[in-house]
């Protein structure tokens, strides 16, 4: 996962980030159909005595096309309208200038920040896919799903979801303590798996999260999960096994 590609929200004109097609996971997406303007409540403070062009705000909708398989994106967000300067060496002045950037708030279909193991639960992976189209408008929901992806892991691992306390009542095992009981059979996995809920935690708390966040915890989930779901050093040592029993290749 490249997490600098999607640390970049935020566009000018047409210029987005290479985000990759959620489709063929190949292709760059390009800009196809583009349009915004300016909200209602942001022409009414036009009037106002201390307007500011950077008090403009618009709304844009748009499509993406992946230029290899013609995968057809829609995507909508907001924009604004923001000022930088900088200095020009040639005339030896200080220079202002203003133009539009766009932040996109929902991608359909979503955009998938990591490539998911094909060997991966039907049900983690929709949960996974869902985390992904909350990335870009709502982070404490999206560690939330996160979170929500690890007690389904717990499940596929038949980790027991229940304990019998002193008083010899049942009481449900909290994840961090499902995760502890992991931790026995498969070690570095838990510790990753742990990292991940500090996390998803973190998105109970309202403006904790940033988007780092959020993308550190996708690594370190395709890391865990391609741990668990990939079975190509499997193949590779059947293979192997194969090549040594009959001492050389096959006859062809």
């Amino acid at each position: 996962m490249n997490k600098d590609i999607w640390l970049k929200t935020k566009f000018v004109d047409n210029n987005v980030p290479d985000w990759s097609c959620p489709h063929c996971e190949k292709g760059v997406l390009k800009v196809d159909t583009f349009k915004s303007e300016e909200t209602a409540l942001s022409r009414s403070w036009h009037g106002h005595e201390d307007w500011e062009p950077e008090f403009i705000r618009s709304t844009f909708v748009g499509s993406l096309i992946c230029p290899l398989c013609r995968e057809f994106i829609a995507f909508l967000g907001d924009g604004e309208l923001e000022q930088h300067h900088y200095y020009n060496e040639y005339n030896g002045h200080y220079v202002e200038e203003m133009y539009s950037t766009f932040t996109p708030k929902y991608f359909y279909p979503t955009l998938q920040l990591f490539e998911i193991n094909n060997n991966c639960p039907n049900e983690i992976k929709k949960v996974v896919d869902e985390s992904f189209s909350l990335y870009w408008n709502d982070l404490s929901s999206c560690a939330n799903k996160i979170r929500v992806s690890l007690e389904l892991l717990m499940n596929e691992f038949k980790i027991k979801k229940t304990f019998i306390d002193k008083k010899r009542k049942r009481q449900r095992l909290s994840l961090h303590g499902r995760i502890e009981e992991f931790k026995k059979i498969k070690p570095e996995i838990a510790e990753f798996l742990l990292a991940i809920k500090w996390i998803g935690n973190s998105g109970s708390h309202v403006g904790t999260m940033e988007k780092i966040d959020i993308l550190e915890a996708y690594e370190l989930l395709e890391l865990s999960l391609n741990k668990l779901y990939d079975d190509t050093e499997d193949k590779l040592r059947k293979l192997s096994k194969q090549i040594n029993k009959r001492k050389g290749t096959l006859k062809r």
